[in-house]
């Protein structure tokens, strides 16, 4: 047998396993279940924002028809030179179960959004801390299911990856990529059920707390410089041993991240190398098998081998489209061009890793150091 033949199986074998991976998040349903809380403890709802006057309203509006009443929003403005300032603080004086805290220079070694969210969770009063992005869309009863998932499964953490809209033809050349290799590697359900760190996973955008233990160990100021502080605060809680859940959102929570194709390679550049336990070179290894595997196993392998390896690699991605909630069709269709788009991803994020050239918000966060 020829060394391109074993590589080839070794290949075969790589997406057996990622299929095998698809195949558990589909049945296991990793989804927030409909439910009512045992109680109705304050839950305060924090939102860290930086020029989101296109969003901030919709979040407002929408905590605002929650069934669960028993709710504080704090809105932290992180020097924003839009309207946002102004849209919260009409809502403010209107209802008062509404706050603004009105940022200002960030300390040195800090993280803008980090920063924000330690400045909120000292200004919450309830026993439960709710961060959300400006940007997500929740349902009405999002925090009643929220909160009792946490009540039932006693969590320190609930996470969740809120269902991407995709509008442009951009956004879906990159934004399905990420839920690909998530879901394709990671079993969610195993965060609950496994005490490895290794299988902590969190989301940024949807983090709630057991308040008492954040307060013990005040995670956000723990990673105050992380651009990734959502998947170190799940290692640190994996560390520690206490109990989190990561979930998939559908229609409770979904986000529209980025509007074009420019955005979403700028946006992911500063993460993208997170789904690899942090190491670029894990990241290109991974992208470079994906790019190349194909090409080598119909040249190495015999047709029976080479149609399992497309056949497992086409249903993981219609597996992960559907529990996303994303087209199968367009995904599929659009498998090779979403590859050349994470290659370009993955390329831009060594460069500027190797540069310290890394924006978010305005603000240069590549050379702060932990």
């Amino acid at each position: 047998m020829s060394t391109l033949f074993y590589i080839s199986l070794l290949l075969l074998i790589i997406v057996l396993l990622r299929f095998f991976i698809s195949v558990l998040n589909y049945f296991t349903r990793p989804l927030l279940p409909s439910a009512s809380p045992s109680s109705t403890p304050l839950v305060s709802v924090l939102t860290p924002a930086r020029n989101e006057e296109k969003n901030i309203e919709r979040i407002i509006s929408g905590l605002l028809a929650q069934t669960y009443s028993n709710i504080e929003i704090i809105i932290y403005n992180d020097q924003s030179t839009d309207n946002t300032s102004a849209i919260v603080e009409r809502y403010a004086q209107k209802y008062p179960n509404i706050n603004i805290i009105q940022g200002g220079e960030l300390p040195q070694g800090w993280l803008g959004k980090n920063y924000g969210c330690h400045q909120l969770a000292k200004a919450a009063n309830g026993n439960y801390l709710l961060y959300l992005d400006a940007d997500v869309t929740v349902s009405p009863d999002f925090v009643r299911n929220a909160t009792a998932y946490m009540q039932k499964k006693q969590l320190a953490l609930l996470s969740m990856f809120p269902r991407q809209q995709l509008q442009t033809f951009g956004e879906k050349m990159v934004v399905p990529s990420m839920n690909w290799i998530l879901l394709s590697l990671l079993c969610l359900r195993f965060v609950r059920w496994s005490k490895r760190r290794s299988l902590a996973a969190a989301n940024g955008q949807m983090m709630m707390f057991d308040a008492k233990i954040y307060k013990q160990n005040l995670w956000h100021e723990k990673l105050k410089s992380s651009p990734v502080e959502d998947i170190g605060i799940s290692r640190l809680i994996k560390k520690k041993r206490l109990p989190m859940a990561t979930l998939l959102g559908t229609n409770d929570i979904s986000c529209r991240m980025y509007g074009s194709y420019s955005q979403a390679i700028n946006g992911f550049t500063k993460n993208i190398a997170a789904f690899f336990g942090g190491s670029l070179f894990v990241m290109m290894l991974f992208i470079i098998i994906g790019t190349a595997g194909p090409f080598l196993v119909i040249f190495g392998l015999p047709f029976p081998l080479t149609f399992i390896y497309f056949f497992c690699l086409i249903s993981s991605r219609m597996l992960i489209s559907k529990l996303s909630e994303q087209s199968r069709l367009i995904n599929v269709f659009l498998w090779p061009l979403q590859h050349l788009a994470l290659l370009h991803l993955a390329f831009k994020a060594v460069a500027n890793t190797k540069k310290k050239r890394l924006t978010w918000k305005g603000r240069n966060v590549a050379d702060l150091k932990t």
